[in-house]
């Protein structure tokens, strides 16, 4: 069985660290600042000996808990569990990978965002330069017109022609004041381009610096493309593994629910040979209860009449004959040398498919090969394989306080002992073993009144 195997590789390794332990307990130097005394070694052993037994005795407990449990809904459960084990950190990787991918593609929008305003500041810079270099342009042109009406006319050398030129007082002033005029449209227009010129050399220096930060978020686009493409690969496998586990998970809970359905249907058919037992020990605890009242009120009749007592004695003596009382505790021994119960009477939950069931005797812990003692007294009614119960012996222990008495010993390896055989308290009946619904090496042991099972222990002594 596969959690027995790992517990008992668990407690062997516990074992081998206490022996390699002990080995360094007597070899090792302890340094000025390490100096442990005997009482520390002897606490740190005791801890290893009991997490030891906890484990023996974890283990001891699932093999009670699944007894007649199949071998192969273990090893199925246990192959469950294992996958359900795997699938947290793969969904944990899954998210990782997402959560990365989610990032990438978060920055790649950020960083998109960021190109495409950048262009748009590209696209309206060189837009206002051009349209100021035409602005530019339609002054050059305006500045040269003027220059060339300025400078009409030969002989104009200068702003005195004006002067002697003029016939009229008011033709001089009208030509002054055209030159005049003239002058400072060409001064302002002069100005003015002079003005765009500076504002187009500053837009251009910012625009070179939009072209290279352009060109910085292409590179940081290009990174993501191959950042969020590797991602999106990783979240891809990582998915794909899920998957795949989730798929594993499905299938082998198909096939234990399959196997569950099967041992469902097992379990009805031990029921059944649960009950044939009961029905038979029943049916022998009814007849010896029958024969042993029929012979004590035979008895108290010859009694009655030898000692020719009254009829009201005689009623009196057969009714205390027809009296039942309680069994009473401890005049049972136990069934083994060193007891030790890994399991007690009552209802049992079943840890791989989750329902109580009875529970309908006592588990003490005997490894294969152990021999069983007769709890008490009494003759041995068969000893033989009953299906479930593997190799058992019932022994009668006859009428105790009215109640017929009996008790069986379960999952023999080898028997001690035959049919219609007297055994004494104590005597040597059979060895344990793994026969019949077990899962290792134990006595299941039942007690039985009047065809019922009670609980052993309130019998034992």
């Amino acid at each position: 069985m596969i959690i027995s195997r790992r517990i008992l590789a668990l407690a062997a390794a516990i074992v081998l660290v206490l022996l390699v332990s002990g080995y360094a307990f007597s070899t090792a130097i302890a340094s000025p600042n390490d100096v442990r005394t005997e009482t520390d070694w002897d606490k740190e052993i005791e801890k290893k000996n009991d997490e030891a037994a906890a484990a023996k005795e974890r283990q001891e407990e699932l093999a009670s808990e699944l007894e007649g449990t199949d071998a192969s809904i273990i090893e199925a459960n246990e192959k469950l569990n294992d996958l359900n084990d795997q699938l947290p950190p793969l969904q944990k990787d899954l998210k990782d990978a997402q959560d990365r991918l989610d990032s990438a593609i978060v920055q790649q929008g950020i960083v998109a965002d960021k190109l495409d305003a950048a262009k748009a500041q590209d696209e309206a810079l060189t837009k206002e330069i051009d349209s100021d270099n035409e602005k530019v342009s339609a002054l050059q042109d305006t500045v040269a017109a003027l220059a060339r009406e300025s400078y009409k006319g030969a002989g104009q050398e200068d702003s005195l022609s004006v002067v002697f030129g003029a016939k009229t007082s008011s033709e001089f002033v009208n030509d002054f004041t055209v030159q005049h005029s003239l002058s400072r449209v060409e001064s302002n227009a002069l100005g003015e381009v002079e003005e765009i010129a500076a504002v187009n050399r500053n837009r251009g220096t910012r625009q070179v610096a939009v072209r290279d930060y352009i060109s910085d978020l292409k590179i940081q686009a290009d990174e993501l493309v191959v950042i969020a493409d590797a991602a999106r690969d990783e979240a891809k496998r990582k998915k794909e593994a899920v998957d795949e586990l989730l798929a594993k998970v499905k299938e082998q809970k198909e096939v234990l629910e399959a196997q569950r359905q099967k041992y469902l249907n097992d379990q009805r058919e031990q029921e059944a040979l649960e009950a044939a037992l009961l029905a038979d020990v029943k049916d022998l605890s009814a007849k010896k209860v029958a024969a042993e009242k029929k012979a004590r009120e035979e008895a108290a009749r010859k009694a009655a009449l030898a000692a020719q007592k009254s009829k009201e004695e005689a009623e009196a003596a057969a009714e205390e004959a027809g009296k039942q009382g309680a069994v009473g505790s401890g005049w049972m021994n136990y069934p083994t040398k060193v007891p030790y119960i890994t399991s007690e009477y009552g209802m049992r939950f079943h840890p791989i498919f989750h329902y109580n069931r009875l529970h309908a005797g006592t588990d003490f812990r005997a490894y294969c090969g152990t021999p069983i003692y007769a709890a008490a007294s009494g003759t041995v009614a068969w000893a033989t394989y009953r299906a479930g119960f593997g190799n058992q012996v019932l022994v009668d222990h006859g009428i105790i306080n009215g109640n017929a008495v009996m008790s069986s010993y379960n999952h023999f390896s080898q028997f001690a002992v035959s049919a219609g055989q007297h055994v004494a308290k104590g005597q040597l009946v059979g060895y344990s073993g793994n026969t019949g619904s077990s899962t290792a090496c134990h006595l299941h042991f039942e007690v039985y009144v009047n065809g019922a099972t009670v609980n052993p222990m309130s019998i034992l002594n």
